[in-house]
């Protein structure tokens, strides 16, 4: 295969990009009995709150691999995409890297800010309106008050939402949401934005 002086250079240009993700032999494992799946997670919870809890790479009773060893690396400037069937670990693997679950085995490094938008409408505040809770999610996202104020206009004109930026935000469309949520996320300059099927709402554009 031949590779052109412009690949060749693209290609040099990500090596020598620094590494700000690093997903290393993740595995993560679900119980599809909802009563056993409890008892699991009391169990484990208490052994690692007690430092006994080791990573397990054997399935107990009724317990299926959700992701096997899974290792990925992303440097500054590229994009992945995680194409698959419904239910083959896309959102799970979209949740670790985020923090929102912990994995059974391996480990995730992330260098810098990461904004996820792994559901519609995750962190906000429902009886919050959307600019408070602008500011809220932007907050966490690591940018003060000052920092925020300034974007405060940018964020509302890519949004679009109007004066509805004053109600509440359970009076949104899931468009208004998903949009809203998007707007904040970008707007917080992220090292790396996690995106998983929010945007496939109908008013969205």
């Amino acid at each position: 295969m031949m590779i052109s002086t412009t690949e060749q250079d693209l290609a040099n240009k990500s090596q020598d990009s620094e590494v700000i993700l690093s997903i290393n032999g993740v595995s993560k494992k679900f119980c599809r009995d909802l009563k056993r799946s409890l008892l699991y997670g009391v169990h484990d919870i208490g052994t690692e709150l007690l430092g006994l809890r080791q990573k397990d790479d054997k399935l107990r009773k009724k317990e299926f691999w959700a992701l096997k060893d899974v290792s990925i690396q992303l440097r500054r400037g590229e994009a992945i995409g995680l194409v698959g069937k419904n239910g083959s670990g896309k959102s799970t693997l979209l949740r670790i890297i985020s923090g929102l679950i912990k994995p059974d085995v391996g480990s995730v490094e992330v260098k810098g800010r990461l904004a996820p938008l792994i559901a519609l409408g995750a962190g906000f505040n429902p009886i919050l309106t959307g600019r408070e809770n602008i500011y809220a999610n932007m907050s966490i996202l690591g940018l003060s008050k000052k920092e925020i104020d300034q974007r405060f206009d940018q964020v509302l004109e890519f949004a679009e939402i109007g004066d509805a930026i004053d109600s509440p935000v359970q009076t949104y469309s899931s468009g208004m949401a998903a949009r809203l949520g998007f707007a904040s996320a970008i707007h917080t300059e992220p090292d790396i934005l996690l995106i998983d099927e929010v945007l496939a709402v109908g008013d969205l554009l």
